[in-house]
């Protein structure tokens, strides 16, 4: 399975097509390079404030059927981004924005006190994701949000020189956001004082977005050690796309729903769902109506690669032999029976000598789900698309799969 559905709702740290409040900042920022300045100016034409006199392309309105716009633009982007650089009158502009809580580790969650997290951890995996869309020819600007007091010059010559030319850098340091510690939305209490939310820092990407929403066709906005490339982008497209069709399909069809060609037979529920789902847990290619597909959203899953320190690793002394969904969840003798690795082409590819703390040449068995587990996951086999690994989420946008939490 190379696909991923997240039903109604993204998991976080994906890259994604962003729908996003509208709000407002004013930003402690620094600019250099190609990206476009976006302050309100007085006096000044579009054009003074990008050279290009470019603004975010939309396609024309959709049909009745699609008033709410429900992924018009994806069409459009998918083939903009697919396209040849010799064959692209309007590249594709991807923003990168990469929130960073420390330029050096502290010596907590396992790390070592001093090390360069910003050169070993960060750039790397920004610098691969970054070539992989410029050798595609797209225009990609990067914008980072930094949680420490301040970049030194020395180091952003460090960041853009290993840029490839033409990608323009932005930076927002100082960027952690202040609140009233514990509580939890109500009204803070007579003398309880402001402080740093330094679990916030991630939802700045949100302001970053809002600026820069005009110029740009797909932003990526992720924490400072994923790897996000080009393929990753496409494929979101791709499925985005699949989705698209697939609701236009459901639309035409006289019942309003998508079949799949040759559908199982019915088959009884193993048991009473514990979630009270109202639409199972035991579904595996059962029509979909236009407004289950709405519901669905591509997204990727987060992977951690363990590293290979000397010593005993706490997950490597047989804990992920033991986990606790073993038995309910047995890993199918068939798995990788052809050949193929779930891990090549889109996860976690790393040459000898590696470089920082990333593991080179992980095998599957060094790689674990972070961020979720097995029992959050289903499969189903989705008209027109095929198989996908599907993520319920709340009862009431739930559409159905072979969900192995049941």
């Amino acid at each position: 399975m190379r696909r991923t559905i997240n039903v109604a709702v993204l998991v976080s740290a994906l890259a994604v097509l962003v729908s996003v409040l509208a709000v407002v900042a004013s930003l402690n920022v620094f600019f250099s390079g190609a990206l476009p300045a976006t302050a309100d100016v007085t006096g000044v034409t579009p054009a003074e404030i990008e050279p290009t006199g470019r603004r975010r392309r939309l396609t024309a309105n959709g049909s009745q059927d699609d008033v709410d716009g429900w992924f018009q633009d994806v069409p459009y982007l998918a083939n903009l981004a697919k396209k040849s650089p010799s064959g692209a009158s309007k590249p594709f502009r991807v923003l990168f924005v990469i929130t960073s809580l420390v330029e050096f580790d502290k010596g907590t969650r396992g790390t070592e006190h001093g090390y360069d997290r910003l050169q070993n951890i960060m750039l790397p995996p920004l610098v691969d994701g970054v070539k992989s869309m410029t050798d595609r020819g797209w225009e990609v600007d990067l914008y980072l949000v930094l949680g420490f007091k301040e970049l030194l010059p020395e180091r952003r010559k460090l960041i853009q020189a290993a840029l490839p030319d033409g990608v323009g850098l932005e930076v927002w340091d100082n960027a952690i956001p202040f609140h009233y510690a514990k509580t939890y939305n109500k009204r803070p209490q007579p003398g309880m004082s402001l402080s740093a939310a330094d679990h916030a820092l991630s939802r700045q990407h949100r302001f970053v977005l809002r600026d820069k929403l005009q110029y740009y066709d797909f932003f990526c906005a992720f924490e400072d050690d994923i790897k996000i490339t080009a393929d990753h982008v496409v494929n979101f497209l791709e499925l985005s796309n699949d989705i698209y069709n697939l609701h236009r399909t459901a639309l035409s069809s006289v019942d309003r729903q998508a079949h799949v060609v040759e559908e199982s037979p019915s088959r009884p529920d193993r048991h009473q769902p514990n979630d009270k789902s109202p639409v199972g847990n035991d579904v595996v290619d059962d029509p979909l109506s236009a407004e289950f597909v709405k519901r669905l959203f591509p997204g990727l899953l987060r992977v951690e690669v363990l590293d290979r320190k000397e010593g005993d690793h706490p997950l490597r002394n047989g804990r992920l032999e033991r986990h606790q969904f073993k038995s309910e969840v047995p890993p199918s003798p068939d798995a990788y029976s052809n050949g193929h690795s779930l891990l090549r082409p889109v996860c976690c590819e790393e040459a000898e000598p590696a470089r920082g703390r990333m593991t080179a040449n992980p095998i599957i068995e060094e790689v674990v789900l972070w961020e979720t587990n097995i029992q959050a996951s289903g499969v189903r086999n989705l008209p027109e698309i095929g198989w996908v690994h599907a993520m319920p989420v709340e009862d009431r946008a739930d559409v159905g799969s072979y969900w192995s939490g049941y």
